[in-house]
């Protein structure tokens, strides 16, 4: 009997998420025709290009129409197919967009009836069981959201995200934390490029455009940007409330989590997941978290990688609305600056004006993340199963003359044993925001005692490593660290 009431409601749930795909495939039909509709009335009244029926537009003025973009097309080159009514979302939306503004009386936008068509899907059938939640917390998160773009010298750089971080109620006056990539001029050579041997370009003469909630935009200024941990503080002037976000710092591997960022609509994308620990490969900072994707079970074509950048500098939410990640790198995979890190960033620039950090030479990977085969295999050869093995050493750092090499294992910093690339980064982070710490200067010098396995002596030492602190990126140099 209960078999068959358990079964009885899966065909109900199967049949209600049916006719909802149902609805939405309708409602997408019917939009398209509409579409269809507006650009057969915008060809009638504007005499710039002409549309052929089921063929295609031609514009026989293309500087009329687009200004300078064409302004040396001639007459007829320029031509978009339309494939057919059924998939006419095929039609660049782009130009539909300015069709639209150019030929069709413009309507009154009220929010409370407009059905866009939202960046990304937030009711899946797959968070049906945190829906209620979830919506509750990316909600209250959203409110601190903001979208940004850059600028340099006229030309656009950058549509990414940020959110605030401080304000000043008496000056109108706030900080938005952000992502760098606003102003990265150029990236390293190669999209796999190894961030530890060629840094990326920034320029701090690039200009920012703020874009508010209430759909008005303001200026931006920039007040500091950090390469290593590419990272960016915006000060931004408003007359209008503003909601601070809250914070957690303990974020938990495969605990559920959403991204959060603004298109360039300032439209919310909200992307849900799993925060994951995994070792950094070789060409990444080894300070970052990953944010895993789930699959989004839906019937759209919304989610486009490309659009992904648009959340690079936005939030990463627990379900309780606490940022817990700024995000760095938006992919499937994509990865987040952990909020233990970003708030003792904070802490450094308020205190110090600059970030710094200090260098070991050395680049790392976890015992405690790699496959369980692997660190079985470790634990027979040494009796070690947990420390940072050493995966490079600056040729001629502090490190290499004491005599650390690739492959061996250091078990503890200052008698503190580090599981993590993480814990690592949180450690080396409290300790240049130390305040009774006297040997905070710029360019100075921190002095560590580390506990090293050598492995191809197996023999355990306890050295003294001395660490440059510089508000630079490392930089490896033909596989070697340079500090």
């Amino acid at each position: 009997m209960e078999a068959n009431k358990s079964k009885l409601r899966r065909d109900e749930e199967e049949d209600a998420w049916r006719r909802r795909l149902g609805t939405m495939r309708e409602r997408r039909k019917e939009k398209m025709m509409r579409e269809k509709i507006n650009l057969e009335k915008a060809a009638g009244k504007d005499s710039s290009f002409v549309l052929l029926p089921g063929a295609n537009l031609y514009f026989t003025d293309p500087k009329a129409f687009f200004g300078e973009i064409y302004k040396d097309e001639k007459p007829g080159l320029i031509s978009f197919p339309i494939l057919s009514v059924n998939s006419f979302d095929f039609f660049p939306r782009w130009l539909l967009t300015v069709l639209h503004d150019r030929c069709i009386a413009p309507k009154v936008e009220i929010p409370t009836l407009d059905r866009f068509e939202t960046p990304t899907i937030f009711h899946t059938r797959q968070l049906l069981p945190i829906r209620e939640p979830g919506s509750k917390a990316v909600l209250s998160a959203a409110k601190s959201l903001l979208g940004i773009s850059s600028s340099l010298r006229g030309e656009p750089l950058k549509r990414c995200s940020g959110f605030w971080i401080d304000f000043d109620e008496g000056s109108k006056t706030g900080t938005v934390l952000t992502t760098a990539h606003l102003i990265r001029t150029t990236d390293p050579p190669d999209s796999s490029a190894d961030v530890w041997i060629e840094e990326a370009h920034y320029d701090s003469k690039t200009n920012f455009t703020v874009h508010l909630l209430d759909g008005t935009t303001t200026e931006g200024q920039l007040l500091y940007y950090q390469p290593h941990y590419d990272l960016a503080f915006l000060r931004i002037k408003v007359d209008q409330p503003v909601q601070l976000p809250s914070f957690s710092e303990g974020v938990k591997f495969s605990q559920k989590v959403f991204r959060l960022g603004r298109d360039n609509s300032s439209k919310l994308r909200i992307t849900y997941g799993l925060a994951a620990y995994f070792n950094p490969d070789m060409y990444e900072r080894y300070h970052n978290m990953y944010f895993d994707c789930a699959d989004h079970d839906n019937d759209s074509d919304e989610d486009d990688d490309d659009d992904n950048e648009y959340d690079d500098g936005g939030i990463v939410i627990d379900l309780d609305g606490a940022v817990v990640g700024m995000v760095n790198i938006s992919s499937t995979l994509g990865s987040f600056i952990p909020s233990s890190i970003l708030l003792k960033c904070w802490a450094s620039w308020k205190s110090q004006g600059r970030i710094l950090r200090p260098h070991l030479g050395m680049m790392f990977e976890a015992i405690k993340l790699l496959e369980p085969a692997y660190v079985d295999n470790i634990w027979c050869a040494y009796n070690i199963d947990d420390g940072l093995i050493v995966q490079e050493v600056s040729k001629g750092s502090y490190a290499e003359r004491i005599g650390i090499e690739r492959g061996d294992i250091i078990e503890s910093f200052n008698g503190r044993c580090i599981s993590t690339t993480v814990e690592l980064e949180n450690m080396l982070m409290s300790i240049s925001n130390d305040p009774l710490d006297s040997q905070k200067c710029l360019n100075n010098e921190v002095h560590f005692s580390v506990v090293v396995f050598h492995t191809l002596r197996k023999q355990r030492m306890t050295s003294l490593l001395t660490a440059n602190v510089s508000e630079c990126g490392e930089v490896i140099v033909k596989g070697h660290l340079v500090s």
